[in-house]
């Protein structure tokens, strides 16, 4: 599966780099299940503190749940194998952090009076949740769209290296460029998406 603009090789290391952990907290009973809705809470308390311009411990709890969101895929793999609850539960709760991160940043925004900051949000949470429904919806139809430069994991890295801008270096305009750039990323991942599948379908009912 490709990762964007974030290197497959950083991503796959990632993953591996986490896996001793993932198998201690299999071992201890942890279930993938709990790890999931713990990264989403996590997320969504990030999120509340993003908006009430506290960007230093909105990062440190939004790294959490990050790690979260990477642990319970592995947790599941450690355990035997996911289930069907598993994968609903996932995407569910992922659309929920995504959407929390946006609405978190556009809040910042209309606090901070900074209109292009709160656009910039609204359209990156639009396109955000357009870019996984036309990849679950063309799966659906058998065929796959898994292509374009920002799916979830390389919109969660640019989003957190703005949010470290701002919250080690008082750099807020790294961050309002970083949802600038997510807002235009996600947007050309939904046509680029759209364009594919498209063009595969037509091919199919030739």
């Amino acid at each position: 599966m490709s990762h964007g603009v974030v290197p497959d090789r950083v991503a796959e290391g990632a993953r591996a780099g986490i896996g001793p952990l993932a198998r201690a907290l299999a071992g201890m009973g942890i279930s993938a299940n709990a790890v999931t809705i713990a990264g989403g809470v996590l997320s969504v308390i990030g999120a509340g503190l993003l908006a009430a311009g506290m960007p230093l411990l909105a990062l440190l709890i939004l790294l959490i749940g990050t790690i979260a969101d990477t642990l319970d895929g592995q947790i599941a793999k450690a355990s035997g194998g996911g289930t069907r609850l598993g994968a609903f539960l996932d995407s569910t709760v992922d659309r929920v952090a995504d959407g929390a991160l946006f609405v978190g940043a556009a809040a910042s925004g209309a606090n901070r009076g900074q209109p292009l900051l709160l656009w910039a949000s609204l359209v990156a949470l639009v396109s955000s949740f357009l870019v996984p429904y036309v990849r679950a919806k063309a799966e659906s139809l058998g065929v796959n769209a898994s292509v374009g430069p920002a799916p979830r994991e390389a919109r969660i890295v640019i989003f957190l290296i703005g949010l470290a801008a701002w919250a080690l270096f008082d750099l807020q305009v790294l961050f309002v460029a970083a949802v600038l750039a997510l807002a235009f990323l996600s947007s050309i991942t939904f046509v680029l998406r759209v364009v594919h599948v498209g063009r595969q379908l037509s091919i199919k009912e030739r």
